[in-house]
């Protein structure tokens, strides 16, 4: 188990990997409400954790009903596994999704990424920001 980061470095890729994502999927939809989820790569060291690459994951969720909902694991494991090809030093360090808050099934989301890795950290990006400054928030448990 690792102490709690002092400090969570974003790179901008993951930034627009993350808005890319709810382009082509939720925001394609009628309801802005729909959420995109996805997985963070990247290493952490000396108190930081550094987030240098994502990749969308396949995810579903009940609008009416927040604790159900589906996480393609096996897409997942599959990723994982070709990007570690590409860079072998990208450790999965933990999960976003699209704000602007926390869900009734982020807890869940939280435990089953945890299984890929220790003390996951969850990013909530703001894809339409109404407010200057750094559209995400990063949550450590």
């Amino acid at each position: 188990m690792i102490s709690v980061p002092e400090k969570v470095i974003l790179h901008p890729l993951v930034l627009l990997s993350v808005v890319d994502h709810y382009t082509r999927t939720a925001h394609s939809y009628t309801s802005s409400k729909r959420r995109v989820v996805g997985l963070l790569l990247g290493d952490v060291s000396k108190g930081e954790v550094e987030v240098t690459n994502s990749f969308a994951l396949p995810f579903e969720e009940d609008e009416k009903k927040g604790s159900i909902w589906f996480l393609d694991h096996s897409y997942l494991e599959s990723m994982y596994a070709m990007f570690r090809k590409v860079n072998a030093r990208e450790k999965i360090i933990g999960w976003y999704s699209t704000g602007p808050e926390l869900k009734e099934a982020d807890l869940d989301i939280h435990e089953l990424i945890g299984r890929f890795c220790d003390d996951p950290v969850f990013v909530i990006c703001e894809v339409q920001p109404k407010e200057t400054g750094l559209p995400f928030k990063a949550y450590f448990a």
